[in-house]
């Protein structure tokens, strides 16, 4: 074959860019990117973009100044423009350093598109790599998404990245580097041991091929077969997620029992595209790890149950409904049930939100006139009954309730009502001077409400939404 030849067809029919367009090739002066530049460069005219070379050096050698000093010469004999980005060395986290290397490499070509107008990333990821990629995905346990490999073509935001080099491997790459004359940068890394890539394609590989010479062909095959697959049964787990996921800026809100009639596979596959939609809106990740602990729980869980998952996010169960979402900012601040305000008559007293609550006499309550979306609560009230208590719920709590005989604890008033978990905590609840309740704020009336048009009336305890002022 003439990859040279080959190459062209594939770029002519692809029509990936126009002619004289601004084209970005990453070149880490190794073979697979040199071979890259080089075929790039020979395209005909009308074919041939406006080449930028593009050079990321992390300094994680000590020789990574010298690759590129060499990319800086390489660019010049092409005639082509070229940028460079130092990586400095206090930048480097102290673990993961491939994924943050790889990070900010596509930060900076992103960075590198925008300044000087370029839609076109080109990288020279080969046919050895694909095989690499889908075999360390498949060993780690990655999903059938995953296991499709690197993909030819890709859209990030404005920019595209192509990778016209995976249909050849590395062996045709140094040949026509070879032919060629060309020269390449050496990086001893890709010896070492230490780089789980290096294991597959050093010890693993090598070892399949003994099995089967056409180990890697078979492998491609795969990763294109569950391309096809997954290009089939896509539009019906995206069918199936917007009847079920509700995905906005701060969490997905998923409706469990239709949710749990689909079968494992569809489970997964539903969860993991509304995560995918959340990640690319709101920039939270949950792992393959997280979709399915979050999945097991909620088979399991009960009415108003919660679970933490990583990276600060908190699963929670409402009834029929379940949200993950970012725990809030001071999450980790005091219970709700500490907080304890006194309130005596005339007096307003700030509660969660916009909410206030206010007691006033009969007489003051009768000259004023209402602000705001008011609840009142008429009482008639002994001066020992006072100052009131607002408080939240505590273990134990029963009221008298309005209309019934008897008193009913205020646990099972929340669970009639269905509230969810975190509204009963939030919950207010007042008292009169001898702990009596006179009022589940919102929820239920105590047996000591009266009716408005009762003659007896002496204070009134006020609820008002002040945002409506």
């Amino acid at each position: 074959m003439d990859l040279y030849r080959d190459f062209a067809l594939k770029v002519k029919r692809g029509a990936y860019w126009g002619k004289n367009d601004k084209v970005i090739i990453a070149v880490s002066g190794g073979v697979d990117s040199v071979v890259l530049l080089d075929l790039v460069s020979r395209l005909p005219a009308d074919t041939k973009p406006n080449i930028t070379v593009a050079h990321v050096d992390h300094q994680l050698r000590e020789v990574s100044g010298d690759d590129a000093l060499f990319v800086r010469s390489l660019a010049l004999e092409y005639e082509a423009d070229v940028e460079i980005y130092k990586w400095s060395k206090e930048e480097h986290p102290g673990s993961g350093l491939e994924q943050a290397g790889r990070t900010v490499r596509y930060a900076y070509f992103k960075s590198l598109a925008e300044r000087i107008g370029s839609e076109v990333l080109l990288t020279a990821h080969h046919k050895d790599d694909q095989v690499e990629t889908v075999l360390m995905r498949l060993v780690r346990g990655n999903s059938l998404n995953a296991l499709t490999g690197i993909v030819p073509v890709r859209k990030d935001e404005n920019l595209t990245i192509i990778r016209p080099l995976l249909p050849y491997s590395k062996s045709e790459l140094i040949g026509y580097a070879e032919k060629h004359q060309l020269k390449w940068r050496e990086d001893e890394t890709n010896k070492a041991s230490y780089y789980t890539r290096n294991r597959f394609r050093q010890t693993i590989i090598p070892l399949l091929k003994t099995e089967n010479p056409s180990v890697e062909d078979h492998i491609i095959r795969f990763s294109q077969e569950i391309h096809s697959v997954m290009s089939l049964i896509t539009p019906l787990i995206e069918e199936k997620r917007k009847q079920i996921v509700e995905v906005n800026d701060h969490q997905l809100v998923i409706d469990r029992e239709p949710y749990l009639i689909l079968d494992d596979f569809m489970q997964e596959k539903v969860l993991a595209s509304a995560v995918a939609e959340w990640k690319n809106e709101a920039g939270f990740v949950l792992t393959q790890k997280h979709l399915t602990l979050f999945r097991n729980w909620l088979e399991t869980a009960g009415p108003n149950t919660s679970i933490d998952l990583p990276n600060k996010l908190t699963a929670t169960r409402i009834y029929n409904q379940c949200t993950i979402e970012k725990k809030p900012v001071g999450s980790g601040q005091s219970e709700p049930s500490t907080q304890t305000k006194s309130l005596e008559p005339g007096e307003w007293i700030p509660l969660s939100g916009n909410k206030v609550v206010g007691l006033l006499p009969y007489s003051d309550y009768c000259t004023r006139t209402p602000e705001g979306d008011e609840h009142p609560l008429y009482l008639n009230l002994e001066p020992s009954q006072i100052p009131l208590t607002i408080r939240h719920r505590q273990d134990g709590d029963k009221i008298r309730v309005k209309g019934m005989h008897g008193s009913k604890k205020v646990k099972d008033i929340f669970i009639d009502q269905k509230i969810p978990a975190q509204d009963r905590k939030n919950a207010w609840i007042i008292t009169d001077a001898h702990q009596e309740i006179l009022w589940v704020v919102d929820y239920k009336e105590s047996a000591l409400s009266l009716d408005p048009i009762t003659d007896t009336i002496s204070y009134v305890l006020i609820y008002s939404d002040t945002s409506d002022r």
